[in-house]
Parts: structure tokens; sequence; C-alpha cells
């Protein structure tokens, strides 16, 4: 604890050298702008994770290695350090995005089962229909056109009137990601910003030697469900081959200003949490029903937030009014030392409008992940002293 303050600041240096908000914008503009439904996620997108990283050097010398298909899970995992596992801290940010199944059509266009939370009540959205070639070996896309929502029922509406889905066909919202005029970005955020950032500061942990496992689920998305394991199986079956870490941190986009409670589908007041106000910390997700952060590693995280602003960096504090569940439900199995750290933006499943966050606070979210990594020791040394943290 005495060393933590200098330790934060030889870093420093480096990590404003490496996690720049060009890389942090090259990283999330390729990965939003690849459509990812869930299960068929990192067949699209991990290609596209692998060549970032590779542009940038960060695989060259097996301090970093990339597998998409650990352990036969079908999600991908970078492995920093050692090539040995396990490994005692944990990152986690799913690679998946909202999607939806298709049903027969209807003679005008083609009812969706939703394979997530479904909060567009009202209104048309732009979307793509996903097919798998299984001669070629990929997906492709079968038609453009949108997704229409009325009093929470979801259809899709192809281009060409003519276009036939049929089981097996994906369809997903897509817009594109740009900046805007009052400076936030658009982009289907929700994870490709939590996925960049584990990204863009995996290089540096892996350069410094620590030994983390950084895991971007296929499937966090999912059908709804009251029950924990409803979603988020693609971080179960990753822990499954898992013993418990000293530390596992969760980064998902977090809604900001009024929202929808996700799990009842009705308002809720005002969060505290703002676009542009740096990282998210909070202390638990859905309303409990996630993670609950112990009250020792949540001082021990207070403790760090607060040491920040020194080096640049901004994380805000949650006021937990709502914060979404994540990887955290499937972590939460195997050890109660988590983390919830995010970013915020609002319409993150396409609710009101197309999502938006800044980039700013993405940044943030990168250089916040590489710093705490150093509480892992922290947290090895007291368990070793007879504490618990």
């Amino acid at each position: 604890m005495a060393n933590l303050s200098e330790k934060l600041r030889d870093m420093q240096p480096g990590v404003d050298a490496y996690i720049t908000p060009d890389r942090i914008a090259r990283y999330l503009t390729a990965i939003a702008d690849t459509p990812a439904p869930s299960t068929a996620a990192t067949a699209m997108r991990a290609p596209v994770l692998q060549d970032l990283l590779r542009s940038d050097g960060a695989l060259k010398d097996g301090q970093l290695v990339l597998d998409s298909n650990f352990r036969n899970t079908a999600s991908t995992v970078l492995i920093a350090g050692d090539q040995s596992l396990p490994k005692p801290l944990w990152y986690f940010a799913h690679m998946d995005t909202i999607s939806y199944l298709t049903r027969p059509f209807d003679g005008r266009r083609f009812p969706l089962v939703p394979f997530c939370y479904h909060l567009t009540i009202n209104g048309t959205r732009q979307a793509q229909a996903y097919r798998y070639d299984l001669l070629n070996e990929r997906y492709f896309v079968v038609d453009d056109g949108w997704i229409e929502s009325e009093l929470g029922n979801a259809f899709f509406r192809p281009k060409d009137q003519s276009t036939r889905l049929r089981p097996g066909d994906r369809v997903v919202p897509v817009t594109p990601c740009l900046p805007q005029e009052d400076g936030y970005w658009t982009g289907h955020f929700d994870n490709a910003g939590g996925v960049s950032a584990l990204a863009v500061a995996a290089p540096l942990l892996a350069e410094a030697g620590v030994n983390a496992l950084f895991a971007f689920p296929d499937e966090e998305e999912g059908p709804t469900g009251s029950g924990n394991q409803v979603m988020g199986r693609g971080g179960s079956r990753i822990i499954d081959q898992l013993p418990p870490p000293d530390l596992a941190i969760i980064a998902d986009m977090q809604q900001a200003g009024m929202t929808l409670n996700t799990e009842e589908m009705t308002s809720e007041p005002q969060n505290s949490v703002r676009i542009g106000e740096g990282a998210v910390l909070s202390e638990f997700s859905s309303l409990a029903r996630g993670a609950v952060t112990p009250p020792s590693l949540y001082a021990l995280a207070r403790h760090l937030i607060d040491l920040l602003p020194g080096l640049g960096t901004k994380v805000q504090e949650s006021n937990n009014i709502y914060t979404s569940r994540s990887d955290d439900i499937s972590v939460m199995l195997k050890t109660p030392n988590i983390l919830l750290l995010g970013f915020p933006g609002i319409n993150r499943h396409f609710d009101l409008a197309s999502p938006q966050a800044a980039l700013s606070d993405i940044v943030d979210l990168s250089k916040a992940l590489v710093y705490a990594a150093m509480l892992q020791p922290v947290i090895r040394c007291l368990n070793d002293r007879g504490g618990h943290v």
C-alpha cells in the first residue's frame, strides 16, 4: 500500500505514451463496425482483434498470446506474461452484441426473437441479416434492412422484399462508428468499448510481466430471464476451465443519465455517471442480482481511483441507481473479488437512438485497467498475511 502511489507514477509515462485517443479510436472503430451476434462474435471479431494487435507488434515476442478458441469454449482470450495457467488476475469484456433470431415470414416482414434484452420499445433501427456460408466458412450479409419495434415486439424488414430469411440467420442492428459535432461518438459500443480498452491495455501489462488473462466471451448477451445464469454463458464456459483468481475486473458499457431498468423495463431515476467525465467504478450490478464487490476490496479500489486524477486518469463513482450486470454474473461463481470498471454511454441497446459514448472515457478506462493491475499484488500480500480482501 505504501508503495502503490510510487508504482503508479512510475507506470504513467508508458501508459500515457501507449494508450492514446488515436490508438483507442482505431481499435474502437474496427471492432464496433464489425457485427458480432452472440455465438458468432468470435468468428467475426477475433480476426479483427488479432489484426489490430499484430499491427501494433503486440503479439510478436510471445509475451502476449491470442487464443481464438480457448479450450474449445468458442471464446477468445489473451494470455499475458508467462503462458502457464492459472492466472491471478482476470479481465473480462464480452465480444458479442445484441442480436435477434428469426421466425417465419408473416407476409410483410420477419418476426424476431431477441437474443438479448430488447430495449427499443418503438421505432426503426438500421440492421443487417447474416448467414453462415458452410462452403466458404464465413458469415455474409443476406440483406440490409431495418429492425422495427412495436410495443416491445421486434421485426426485420429487408430492403429487398424478395429476401427470405431462414433458421440459423442472425439479425443485428448497425450504425457507423463516428465522431459527432458535439464531441461524442456514435457506434455499436456495447461492448466494443470494453474490448478496445482491454485490448489496448493488454500489451502494456504483458511488457511489464504481469500475469493476466484477458477474456472476451462470445455470449454475454443472451435470452431474457430473471435467473443470473440465463445470460453471460460464454463467461461461464471460460471460468469453468480455471481455478479462482485473486482479482477479476469486468469492463462494460454502463448507462448514463436517465435509463431503463433492463430487468423490469421501467423508468429509472437519474444515474450519477456522465458521459465525458471518465471511466466508471460501481459497487454492485443489477440491484445486487449480479456481483457485489466486498467492502474491503471496494475500499482498496476507492483508494486507487483517488490516486488516478494525479496521473491524468478520471474514474467516476456510480451512485448505484442502476448498473447493468455483465460477465460478472459468471465470474462471481468463482470469486467474490470482482471490480466493475466500465465506461458511460446512452442507448447501449439502441433504446431511443443509436448508442453514444465519449472516446475520452474509453481512454480513461483503458488506463485505469492498467493501473488496477497493481491491486492484485496487494490483495495477494494481504491474504498471505492472514488478512482478507
